[in-house]
């Protein structure tokens, strides 16, 4: 090699090795569970969120927590309010490195809901503070948990208000759920049985899958719908043509 591209080559390779020296090690947090379901009265009122530290730095964290409303059909948090129904205990620690911590969220509102009530909890890692003359980017971890809240004597009743065929980013035909919950408290449509029909522009039948909840979960997510409220929710099940009607049933699993 010359020297020519030889100086060029190296000054790359210096400049790589510097940047990458510049850079704390990514702090690994495991959360577990992300998704809470608590009660307004009772035992169920409270649960336990656990945050473990993998790497061998001890790691300082602060969980918060926010409203969810639903706006056009979407679960959106509501950053600038806080929860004032949700305690969070302790709402911020140092974790040692290989030792996990155990979080508790507590609803302390309203003990008989006559609707369901959501927030996200954000567990955030915090920046440490680095000597005058250290210079180092920091790589920061944020989680967020879907906490949701209910009546115990409480039931749903998810249906389908909606069903239409959409065409995706890559040009496939799947379909769109426009899913109501008339019942005083949350649902998930995750749970449920899925079958979905489609016919052709004359009416035959050209497509009929029914799909168990832990597929449900796996091709749309859980589909969280709050009391009172609808979601339109894509479920990814390729269709056979973008033309034609759809009709889709929802039913508790177990039930024929």
């Amino acid at each position: 090699m010359s020297l020519r591209f030889a100086r060029p080559w190296s000054a790359c390779v210096i400049a790589a090795l510097l940047l990458l020296a510049l850079i704390v090690p990514a702090v690994a947090i495991n959360v577990q569970p992300v998704i809470v379901d608590l009660q307004s009265t009772g035992r169920s009122a409270s649960a336990i969120i656990s945050l473990q530290n993998t790497f061998p730095e001890t790691v300082p964290v602060e969980l918060t927590a926010h409203p969810i409303r639903i706006v056009n059909g979407e679960l959106q948090e509501i950053e600038d309010e806080e929860a004032e129904d949700l305690l969070i205990f302790p709402a911020q620690t140092t974790i040692p490195g290989g030792q996990t911590q155990a979080f508790r969220v507590q609803w302390v509102g309203e003990p008989d809901l006559t609707e369901s009530k959501h927030f996200y909890v954000t567990a955030a890692q915090l920046p440490v503070a680095l000597s005058e003359n250290q210079n180092a980017i920091q790589v920061l971890h944020r989680f967020k948990i879907l906490v949701s809240v209910g009546a115990a004597s409480a039931t749903s009743e998810l249906h389908v208000s909606e069903a239409r065929i959409d065409v995706d980013a890559n040009g496939k035909p799947r379909p769109v759920l426009t899913i109501r919950n008339d019942g005083t408290t949350y649902g998930y449509v995750g749970q449920r049985r899925m079958t979905i029909v489609q016919r052709g522009v004359g009416g035959e039948e050209i497509f009929r899958q029914t799909f168990e909840p832990d597929e449900i979960s796996q091709r749309m997510g859980m589909g969280l719908v709050p009391s009172g409220q609808s979601r339109i929710l894509p479920v990814n099940v390729e269709l056979p043509q973008a033309a034609g009607t759809l009709s889709i049933e929802l039913a508790l699993a177990g039930n024929n």
